[in-house]
């Protein structure tokens, strides 16, 4: 079996929140690339920051963010695809939300929306190079169809949040976690197991033909779904379970490790 798509997290897998992607990661993946492999990002972070984080790697097909709901060329903008949160779904969330301690966020087309312009909504607005806007009432501009919405709160209470959506509304909405203080919810269609299926999909690569490298509860259904998931160290125990393979961790270059016992081993081919 040749594998000829690979899809990277970032945050944890193949860069820290802070620091760049390192020098040993960066010449692996662009030799991939270099090789004629499809070579993708699959993230929770917006689509600018994601294409900000990647400075050095010379990824030239389109990349997933927002956790799945969103496919677009981190050069051009050009989006492939996108599942934005319906209206009606918008409100459905919020409704879920009334009777929990949580800020709710709206993301849309590069912006956050919040009721409330607290300490971590300017902060986060900062870090991910996104204008935070403040709203009277979010109910009022479900209508823009925002692309994700996620709820703030203690770990705590997103933990418990996350379970009992999961548990009552997963056949309506799509739960994940990537933060222990944030709960995300999309659209049902999207997750980046979805978007990773669109994109091997559109580029005639088999299911079977894909890995998928990821450490956070987010990428649970991403490395099941990929023909080889591969956990880093140190990994959440719920990736840990999934995964078909473990690499050396982050600050360790794990992830260039494996794929340079994979390059060495032949397990790449070219998709046509």
């Amino acid at each position: 079996m040749y594998y000829k798509l690979v899809a990277f997290d970032i945050d944890g897998t193949i860069r820290s929140m802070h620091d760049p992607v390192s020098d040993k990661n960066t010449s692996v993946i662009n030799r991939l690339i270099d090789s004629g492999i499809i070579v993708t990002i699959a993230t929770g972070r917006m689509f600018l920051s994601a294409s900000m984080a990647l400075k050095g790697l010379n990824i030239i097909h389109p990349i997933i963010s927002y956790q799945g709901a969103h496919i677009a060329d981190m050069y051009t903008g050009r989006v492939f695809w996108h599942m934005p949160l319906t209206q009606e779904l918008a409100e459905h969330t919020l409704d879920l939300l009334t009777d929990w301690d949580v800020q709710p966020v709206f993301y849309h087309d590069g912006q956050i929306y919040v009721e409330n312009l607290t300490d971590w909504a300017k902060g986060y607005s900062e870090r991910n190079s996104g204008k935070v806007n403040l709203v009277k009432d979010l109910y009022k501009i479900t209508n823009l169809c925002p692309t994700r919405i996620v709820a703030v709160g203690a770990e705590k209470t997103i933990a418990e949040l996350e379970h009992h959506l999961k548990s009552g509304d997963e056949s309506t909405l799509h739960i994940t976690r990537s933060l222990p203080n944030f709960c995300e919810i999309l659209h049902p269609l999207a997750g980046k197991h979805k978007a990773l299926e669109w994109l091997a999909n559109y580029y005639g690569v088999s299911r079977e033909q894909t890995i998928a490298f990821g450490n956070g509860y987010n990428d649970v259904d991403m490395l099941k779904w990929a023909g080889m998931g591969i956990a880093v160290q140190n990994s959440v125990k719920e990736i840990l379970e999934v995964s078909d393979r473990v690499s050396l961790s982050m600050e360790e270059n794990g992830p260039a490790i494996m794929l340079e016992e994979l390059m060495t081993g032949g397990f790449f081919g070219k998709s046509n």
